[in-house]
């Protein structure tokens, strides 16, 4: 196919040729900024996020039920894999880790989500039509800068 296996949009027809974007061409989304969501999370306001801000960020109990099986899993995922140092709370570095992972790739991810809900046919390709039924998906998404993109013109692969 088109793109050596890399993700592309169809951006319609010039004559009797397909036209293609490939994925890479739209823009990254930002990486979140780390001290708001320490300042969201962090309401004792130490400047680190207790496992107990880590959950009621996620959750809100309500009185007498029992904390639901999904909660008790988030907890340990806190200990295990978010807590990197075992000191029972996440600086700016661990929190950077589990907002921003190393090997998370956020446009590749974007693409896929677009392609995902888009892809009516799913042949892993979005012709014209397909992403005008799915307007408002592209210009909310950060992949396409919010739509900027896709009335740019592209070059044909």
């Amino acid at each position: 196919g088109k793109g050596g296996g890399n993700l592309v949009i169809r951006a319609g027809k010039t004559g009797s040729q397909d036209s293609w974007v490939p994925m890479d061409a739209f823009t990254a989304p930002p990486h979140p900024p780390i001290p708001e969501t320490i300042e969201d999370i962090d309401k004792n306001g130490d400047g680190y996020v207790q496992v107990d801000e880590y959950i009621g960020d996620m959750y809100t109990p309500e009185s007498g039920e029992p904390e639901p099986d999904w909660v008790q899993s988030e907890r340990q995922q806190f200990l295990d894999f978010r807590d990197l140092d075992r000191d029972g709370r996440l600086d700016r570095a661990e929190i950077g880790h589990w907002i921003l992972p190393q090997d998370y790739d956020h446009p590749e991810v974007e693409a896929k989500h677009l392609l995902f809900e888009s892809d009516k046919d799913k042949d892993e390709r979005l012709t014209k039509q397909e992403i005008l039924d799915n307007w408002n998906m592209f210009v909310g998404s950060q992949a396409t800068n919010y739509g900027e993109d896709l009335t740019r013109k592209h070059d044909e692969l």
